[in-house]
């Protein structure tokens, strides 16, 4: 039996390997879709969520915190805006610091004209040392480390991110994918030089 044949006769033991890698790697995939959803959407919490951390740094910073402000600055209004890095999953730029406590001062203005409203940043987490509010800085704390579990890349000295685990198992998927192809369109191509 010459060389071409025996490539062709192990094609099939290749690709039922290949079949096998691939559903496992399909498998490890599914759960840590499942693992990256749960971190995502219940214990860490974007911009949206109505659970985990982003969640309480967002009712904190609306309830109690405004209320605690409200003593200060009481000729208006007291609202959060929130950026668009807030609650993002980031290894560099995410983060549940994007906000800012404004103030609408409602301040008269010479006739005819109404008062109108004067925005006026207030508060605003810099992690300066000055910010002491130890319920914002424990909630930064906790949705950092979501953060940092969930998108920590591979090649930081750790290999724990679970996003960047995942995606270098599509890779990999990818990879024996098109190897399975090539193989399987190798019988065709060989068997005439058999």
């Amino acid at each position: 039996m010459g060389v071409i044949q025996q490539m062709i006769d192990q094609v099939e033991g290749q690709v039922e390997a290949l079949d096998n890698g691939i559903l496992q790697i399909e498998n490890q995939i599914e759960e840590y879709n499942e693992e990256i959803d749960a971190l995502e959407n219940i214990v860490g919490g974007d911009a949206t969520s109505t659970t985990g951390y982003a969640f309480d740094m967002r009712e904190y910073l609306e309830g109690a915190k405004s209320t605690e402000l409200a003593l200060t600055y009481n000729n208006g209004e007291i609202y959060t805006v929130y950026g668009a890095t807030y609650g993002v999953y980031d290894y560099v730029g995410g983060n549940i610091t994007d906000w800012v406590i404004w103030y609408w001062e409602y301040a008269p203005v010479p006739p005819p004209i109404l008062p109108r409203p004067v925005p006026i940043e207030i508060y605003i987490y810099e992690g300066v040392g000055w910010d002491a509010d130890a319920t914002i800085l424990a909630l930064i704390d906790d949705w950092a480390w979501v953060n940092d579990y969930l998108t920590r890349p591979l090649d930081t000295g750790a290999t724990y991110g679970l996003i960047p685990n995942r995606d270098a198992l599509i890779g990999a998927a990818a990879i024996l994918e098109a190897d399975k192809l090539k193989l399987e369109q190798s019988v065709t191509e060989l068997e005439p030089f058999a």
